[in-house]
């Protein structure tokens, strides 16, 4: 996730990056998504975003509940 963020992600919110780092499990992790999403779409443009995003569901497959990784495909 933090690949996916980025350098200047990185720089433009430092707090995520932060508690990216220190996330106890894949929940929490699942959920902060929607926080990488707003930092990204601020630098990139939401479609960006939302693809880059997205693009790491497949690290979470067997880690969070299916119901999860479904909701968040079927929000594209």
């Amino acid at each position: 996730m933090l690949e996916a963020l980025g350098e200047d992600g990185a720089k433009a919110n430092p707090q995520l990056t932060r508690k990216l780092k220190y996330m106890h499990d894949a929940h929490a992790l699942w959920f902060a998504r929607a926080e990488m999403v707003a930092v990204l779409s601020q630098l990139h443009g939401e479609a960006f975003a939302v693809n880059r995003v997205q693009a790491l569901s497949p690290v979470f497959h067997g880690l969070v509940p299916k119901s999860l990784v479904d909701a968040g495909r079927a929000r594209r």
